[in-house]
């Protein structure tokens, strides 16, 4: 996933020198708050949250691309459906994500934008991904062992955004988007995020 946000990346700078009059190119920093939860009793869930920096590039007036990464906290609680229960190994995850998404702006005006994202997301953690657990007769003294790695989670989203112009250059931008992580079973997320950036 890191190669492939490069690529886009790389892709939405060329030609940056003729787009920089029209200003089609913007930069972000923003916050961000990942939920997700797997809906059963008892529910288990993920609270991920921290800051993200995004590129985004304009086509055709109304459609722009970008890519991004971010990194920052990781809460959970419960089981994830694989080898790992949240509330063993609660510190040291080292949260880091990272997206591409495309938008569409159906309402443009001088100071307020409406648009809807499509964004393709993957972020990674600290996490148990292998678990043994011996007996009697078993060589070794400590019955259970865990394997400590890093474990990835894609998943799909979709909603709406907001962008509020504090002028020509700067604005404000906002994100509610709804998605599915891929796990073991069925998990159900909301995507916030809350930003400033700048256009050139």
């Amino acid at each position: 996933m890191k190669i492939t946000v490069l690529v886009v990346c790389a892709f939405l700078i060329i030609g940056l020198a003729k787009a920089q009059d029209l200003q089609k190119n913007s930069f972000e920093i923003s916050t961000f708050r990942n939920a997700s939860n797997d809906g059963q009793i008892p529910v288990s869930s993920m609270l991920n949250y921290g800051i993200s920096f995004n590129y985004d590039r304009y086509f055709f007036k109304r459609w722009n691309v970008g890519a991004g990464l971010g990194f920052g906290d990781f809460n959970g609680k419960g089981y994830n459906g694989a080898f790992e229960e949240f509330y063993e190994f609660k510190s040291n995850r080292n949260y880091t994500q990272y997206h591409i998404r495309v938008g569409f702006e159906p309402i443009q005006t001088k100071r307020f934008i409406l648009g809807v994202q499509a964004e393709f997301q993957r972020f990674s953690y600290n996490a148990i991904i292998d678990r043994w657990s011996g007996g009697p007769g078993q060589p070794g003294d400590d019955p259970r062992r865990v394997t400590l790695g890093r474990a990835h989670v894609s998943g799909g989203f979709f909603g709406p955004y907001g962008i509020f112009n504090f002028s020509e250059r700067f604005f404000l931008r906002g994100n509610y988007l709804i998605g599915i992580p891929e796990l073991n079973y069925d998990w159900w997320s909301t995507n916030m995020s809350l930003g400033v950036g700048y256009r050139f």
